[in-house]
């Protein structure tokens, strides 16, 4: 059996495609968010519920920018990496508006430590020497909800 592959080319979509690829990566961090409270709600294990809210963050924020100006964020994705505060620096600047207040720093940065680590997703020895449920992050998520209603409600983000 030959299996056909087929690859869209990044330089070979219309805005319009572009737009609808940035509309997807928004909506999977929302559900990755969605997935993380979930989780926490049911007693899921708490380094996976760090892990999703931090990949929802990533992914959300990376389809921020792009649904904010595709042809310059575009190319610096790969920069970013899975930096949350590179991150939200270019969203900040992006969008003029201060994700990160001082009371959510320490806690925001704590989170981007483990995650640019990948020391919530693989098992290590971090996993029996820390708690996970002493790592804050309930002041990001209610953070990131009233980010998300302000943009939601702005119409930036519009499904046309």
């Amino acid at each position: 059996m030959k299996v056909v592959k087929a690859v869209a080319s990044i330089d070979k979509l219309t805005l319009h495609g572009k737009r609808l690829t940035a509309l997807s990566m928004w909506e999977k961090g929302k559900a990755f968010i969605a997935a993380a409270i979930l989780l926490r709600g049911k007693g899921g294990y708490e380094y996976v519920v760090l892990h999703l809210l931090c990949q929802g963050i990533e992914v959300l924020g990376k389809g921020y920018l792009l649904l904010s100006d595709y042809h310059t964020y575009e190319p610096q994705l790969r920069g970013i990496g899975h930096n949350l505060n590179k991150l939200v620096n270019k969203i900040e600047a992006a969008s003029n508006l201060t994700i990160l207040t001082e009371k959510l720093k320490s806690e925001f940065d704590e989170l981007n430590t483990l995650y640019s680590k990948h020391l919530l997703r693989y098992g290590t020895s971090f996993d029996i020497l820390h708690d996970p449920k002493n790592i804050n992050s309930k002041r990001i998520l209610r953070r990131l909800a009233a980010i998300l209603r302000l943009v939601e409600k702005s119409g930036f983000i519009s499904r046309k």
